[in-house]
């Protein structure tokens, strides 16, 4: 149980650093002329999907037995490399 909360705590930190990054991101992007905006809509949804596949793998994970937990870890780390992936392209999309 302590490496699972180890890591649920390191998620957790990523996560508060991401989420200045996308508050960032969200004030970019509400500055963007309506064109701009309707141009990358389908980028601003997949971020959000990206984001709520996340949440669902840190779920999962603090539902997990033991045994569970490398293969729970697994899934949250390619959902993490998912999500950081969408608001990167974003954000570059942007500048």
């Amino acid at each position: 149980m302590q490496l699972k909360e180890a890591y649920l705590n390191r998620v957790a930190r990523e996560v508060e650093d991401l989420a200045s990054r996308v508050a960032m991101l969200k004030a970019r992007f509400a500055k963007q002329k309506v064109n701009v905006k309707l141009e990358h809509y389908w980028e601003l949804e997949f971020l959000r999907t990206r984001f709520a596949e996340f949440k669902h793998r840190v779920m999962d994970l603090e539902d997990a037995e033991d045994a569970q937990l490398p293969k729970m870890q697994e899934s949250v780390e390619v959902a993490w490399n998912d999500l950081i992936n969408a608001v990167e392209t974003l954000t570059a999309a942007l500048h």
